[in-house]
């Protein structure tokens, strides 16, 4: 049976999440203090992974990258140790008191006398999250902030992922991760599902400056991780810098500007905390395309000609405010937060380039309250909680009241399908408003059962609603029937973790939905009608993954999940316009396998090594995939029966010290259609032979990867200079079947092999203080495309200025 989800049960829910945030306060009020300094060395700089000890006690930690630790602990008196290899270590008598944060000052690490220069032994926060028995890569964003990219180009040269655009800034993408795409990838900001948070929140509007890092799952995902994803899942970490700011500005082709800010403010006496991330992005995306030109009079296709886009302008703002306490002795974080956002754009093209409008826009707004609480040592030693709330109200409208036919010369046409002027669109008079309304609530309870187990619980519940209205159509079908859907995830897990040599995780997970929307009954008979229909849907998954170290530089590991995913709201409900209703969609179900290897030498070796290999299998039954003809303008969602993927992927790099760097990386997956049989419709039913079985899915690349070489030179004092090359490769692949032969005599059914070369430069002033980059991407302005041929912007400049102190 599906966990409960009435409404009744839902507010009642939310009402005890909200009381318990109230009443938790004096319930686990303990004789807890905080202890905390920053650490530098003789030329003032931070020391990073400084591991700060309390001396015959479990309590413990290691300075992060601004040189900033902080330890709660039972108050009393205690002997604090502070070490680094190649650093002379220190001891300090210090005393914790209840409720109270002691701040340490003057903490300077001397170099040993017998030691030439410091050696950091210390494992990094990716390298561990890496080293977790699950298929993860952890990729550390600090060496993109000063360059002009947005996390969407970072994950693209990323083993295993394909983002395809459908054109330049903002535009709609499709994120593919080992043959997975759509909302078969969950998408997560420090552990907190974005999926639905409106289209001005994406990776393609995030600028790397806001976050830490990202962790990419494959396949197979933690508990702490509480969703329905059956590809895998991209977890966007902010960053946690006490106290900063990190202001950009960059310009670049096509009249793009993007502006980032982001800050934070901490005061170590009370524990207030403010926290913001705000960014701006406008562009015309003005760049020239190669497309044949349509008479408008005769209707036929002239010869090609190179032309610029007249109707792509994007913009879009985002704000994410917190402020709130940390470090209190009934919260560890306690912080009220607002998001808010937006987004303009222009609708240059449909499905295919040949399909060209002149006037069709849509915007989006989104207004988010959020709450999270944190809490350590919850009730007794070792059980930790982390709550989080919010209530996402977006707005989605797409305006069509031009009755034109355009070509990609700008002309223009009365379009002979609305009769006159007064009526019609480009391609359907509309003016439809989306109101989408979704409350989430994720709970994540971990205990330490010991120093080498912990046992974690998840709980993720959401409620989707949408209203739609078009006053263009007043008597659609949407407009008299809201849709809602409700989604409940109940996870698992046992850990195990003996450092550095072995680590496990057993999991099991519970998915329940019920959905409410439409359908037609009574088709060709004269009682035809829609009526409002509800389906539910509950299933069980479960899995493990494990890794070990074989030796201190060599890892292996294998996971396995039999995984689940529920239809979401987009996928059933459509978007009213582009992408059309899908009753009774099926959940998806995959048995997902990963089996790898990582190499790497130790990290204070002058010259490093790093490699990676990985095996995926998966076995996906009623595969649910957006279907439309190359030529239409209308997609919607399907369950395709099984498919099967296979593939491997590897990723060989080389460091010397920080000053050079080279890597290369590649992926390879077989997408194959593996239902023999479907069935019949009409009156006759039965089972017919899948002409398409054993064929490769169309339009889902199959062979690409990655190069990239750096050089860091240090010029001056506090200043340096970074040289960047990348390459970026993609495989000629198919739009339909190639197996059928279609694409043999028509080259608009083929998307040719491609290659982007980008080049980038950085230079640094007062010790990172001060950051000036210029970037060139396909600089040999070839010609590059995505999903159904769209074309990419050719060669483009940009230069990025930057600001960053920290405290």
């Amino acid at each position: 049976m599906p966990l409960p989800i009435s409404t009744k049960s839902k507010h009642r829910f939310y009402h005890l999440f909200f009381v318990f945030l109230i009443v938790s306060g004096p319930l686990v009020a303990q004789n807890l203090g905080r202890i905390s300094g920053k650490i530098t060395n003789k030329e003032n700089t931070p020391v990073e992974f400084a591991t700060v000890v309390l001396v015959d006690t479990k309590y413990n930690t290691t300075s992060d990258a601004t040189g900033n630790f902080s330890i709660q602990a039972p108050s009393g008196k205690y002997v604090l140790s502070i070490s680094m290899v190649g650093l002379k270590k220190q001891t300090h008598d210090v005393v914790i008191r209840d409720g109270k944060t002691t701040e340490l000052t003057n903490l300077v690490l001397l170099a040993d006398d017998e030691l030439n220069e410091v050696v950091v032994r210390g494992k990094t926060e990716v390298r561990k999250i890496n080293e977790q028995g699950f298929n993860v890569n952890a990729i550390d964003l600090k060496t993109s902030y000063s360059l002009n990219r947005d996390l969407n180009q970072v994950l693209n040269t990323t083993t295993g992922i394909r983002i395809r655009e459908e054109g330049g800034l903002g535009s709609n993408f499709n994120f593919s991760l080992n043959g997975f795409s759509g909302n078969q990838v969950k998408f997560f900001l420090d552990g907190i599902p974005i999926d639905n948070f409106g289209s001005s929140l994406t990776l393609n509007n995030f600028p790397a400056n806001m976050a830490e890092r990202i962790e990419v799952y494959k396949g197979v995902l933690p508990v702490s991780l509480g969703t329905d994803a059956l590809g895998g899942a991209v977890n966007i970490v902010s960053r946690s810098n006490p106290n900063y700011l990190d202001a950009s500005y960059s310009i670049g082709s096509f009249n793009t500007h993007r502006v980032a800010f982001n800050g934070a403010y901490t005061n170590a006496r009370t524990g207030f905390t403010v926290r913001a991330n705000t960014f701006f992005n406008y562009s015309d995306n003005s760049y020239k395309v190669l497309v044949p030109i349509k008479d408008l009079t005769t209707s036929s296709f002239g010869a090609e000609q190179w032309v610029p886009r007249f109707h792509d302008h994007y913009k879009s703002a985002t704000l994410q405010l917190e402020a709130g306490v940390t470090n209190k002795k009934w919260a560890d974080k306690l912080l009220v937060g607002i998001i808010a956002s937006g987004n303009d754009k222009d609708v240059q093209t449909g499905v295919v380039m040949e399909q060209v409008f002149g006037a069709i826009t849509s915007n989006t707004r989104t207004l988010i309250p959020t709450l999270k609480y944190k809490k350590t040592d919850l009730f007794v030693s070792g059980l930790d909680l982390n709550l989080y709330a919010a209530y996402n109200m977006t707005r989605f409208t797409l305006i069509d009241t031009t009755a034109r036919m355009y070509n990609w010369l700008g002309e223009y046409k009365t379009n002979p399908a609305s009769g006159s002027s007064s009526v019609g669109g480009e391609r359907s008079r509309t003016r439809n408003q989306n109101k989408d309304r979704e409350g989430l609530v994720t709970a994540n309870l971990t205990y330490k059962l010991n120093e080498l187990q912990t046992l974690a619980l998840n709980y993720v519940n959401t409620n989707f609603h949408r209203a739609s209205y078009d006053p263009e159509n007043p008597d659609a079908i949407g407009n008299r029937f809201p849709s809602d859907l409700a989604k409940n995830v109940l996870g698992m897990a046992w850990n195990l973790n003996i450092p550095n040599k072995f680590t496990t995780s057993i999991f099991a997970k519970y998915f329940a939905m019920k959905a409410v929307g439409y359908q037609l009954v009574d088709a060709f008979t004269e009682k035809e009608r829609y009526e409002a229909t509800t389906f539910n849907y509950s299933n069980p998954g479960y899995g493990l993954a494990t890794a070990y170290f074989v030796r201190p530089t060599l890892q292996v590991k294998g996971s396995y999940e039999h995984a689940y995913r529920m239809p979401d709201g987009s996928e059933i409900f459509g978007d009213g316009v582009f992408v059309v209703y899908s009753v009774g969609l099926k959940p998806e179900k995959s048995d997902n396998i990963n089996l790898g290897a990582r190499y790497a030498t130790p990290a204070e070796k002058d010259h490093r090594i790093t490699a990676e290999t990985g095996l995926i299998y998966r076995m996906t039954t009623d595969f649910i995939r957006l279907d439309q003809s190359v030529s239409g303008a209308q997609r919607q969602n399907q369950n395709k029966g099984k498919v099967r993927t296979t593939g491997v992927e590897a990723e060989l790099g080389y460091y010397f010290r920080k000053l050079f760097f080279a890597s290369v990386n590649g992926t390879y997956q077989s997408i194959i259609d593996k239902q023999e049989f479907e069935q019949s419709g009409g009156f006759t039913g039965g089972a017919t032979k899948n002409i398409t079985y054993n064929f490769r899915l169309p339009n889902i690349p199959y062979l690409f990867g990655n190069a990239n070489i750096g050089v860091n030179l240090p010029t001056q004092p506090n200043r340096a200079l970074s040289l960047n090359y990348n390459l970026n490769y993609v495989q000629k692949y198919y739009l339909v079947y190639a197996e059928l032969g279609e694409s043999a005599f028509n080259r608009q059914y083929i998307i040719p092999t491609q290659f982007s070369h980008n080049l980038s430069a950085s230079y640094s002033l007062g010790g990172g203080k001060y950051n000036l980059a210029l970037e060139c991407r396909n600089f040999t302005d070839n010609l590059l495309y995505d999903s159904y041929r769209l074309q990419k912007p050719g060669r483009s400049f940009s230069v990025k200025f930057r600001y960053f102190i920290s405290k």
